[in-house]
């Protein structure tokens, strides 16, 4: 946890980064080049990122489709999904108590927050359908039907585009290429770097967990994870949890 003192020890004059700082938030990444700056010390060691662009990086040098489409065509593409729907275009789709098929923002909320807890992988799909049947009604079947929104409109969307649904899915393409090319991709994009540092962080989701289990699995590179003072002791504990896993990157809808 913290333990940011172990990064700014690293910083040297050097002719390439050897290390990959990635933050999801771009302020965290600042604030360490703002230390950095307040102790006079190099950067030279370091190269900033976030999990996006670093899997855009990897795709790219993998030569793999890297454009993923934006949040407002997102959410058109979901609009469009639900105006089919309503219009018996379709098979049908059971929506959760309280969730209008005219509110594609929520919907869509929905579908990112799904993401994030699962990465729709098969097996993160299964322990929710389990949890979900322990619990009281009516609260399991909504449950139930939450995710099955999730995954229905994800499939949709995939249907709809050659390009990534979101930018959380150009980090499943990401972690997939790694683990399929046994690490090479990684190495293609990132030959220097020795060390990945993932920062900033008071929650880690099922993608990013993904892509570290990834690089862990396929390539020798060191990862140092941060986690922040509130919520680190819980991560810490959780964190093999999240990487015990097979096939990281893997969805459920191959």
């Amino acid at each position: 946890m913290g333990d940011e003192e172990h990064l700014f020890e690293r910083a040297r004059c050097c002719s390439q980064p050897t290390e990959l700082v990635v933050a999801p938030v771009e302020l965290h990444r600042r604030n360490v080049q703002r230390r950095l700056r307040e102790r006079n010390a190099p950067k030279d060691a370091f190269a900033f990122d976030d999990p996006e662009g670093v899997s855009k990086g990897i795709l790219s040098a993998a030569g793999e489709p890297n454009k993923a489409i934006d949040r407002i065509d997102r959410l058109a593409q979901v609009r469009s999904i639900l105006t089919e729907l309503a219009e018996g275009d379709m098979d049908p789709l059971s929506l959760p108590p309280g969730v209008s098929s005219h509110d594609s923002r929520y919907i869509e909320q929905i579908r990112t927050e799904v993401e994030a807890v699962t990465n729709f992988h098969p097996e993160r799909i299964e322990v929710w359908k389990h949890a979900a049947d322990g619990l009281y009604a009516p609260i399991d079947s909504e449950t139930g039907e939450i995710l099955n929104l999730a995954l229905a409109v994800e499939r949709r969307l995939q249907n709809r585009t050659a390009k990534a649904t979101s930018e959380t899915d150009l980090v499943r393409r990401a972690t997939r290429t790694i683990v399929s090319s046994s690490g090479s991709a990684w190495t293609e994009a990132y030959p220097e770097i020795e060390r990945v540092t993932l920062l900033g962080l008071s929650g880690l989701s099922a993608p990013h967990a993904d892509l570290l289990h990834a690089l862990l699995a396929t390539t020798s590179i060191d990862v140092h994870v941060h986690f922040r003072e509130g919520s680190g002791a819980y991560l810490k504990r959780r964190m093999p949890a999240l990487l015990d896993i097979e096939g990281p990157g893997q969805v459920v809808f191959e």
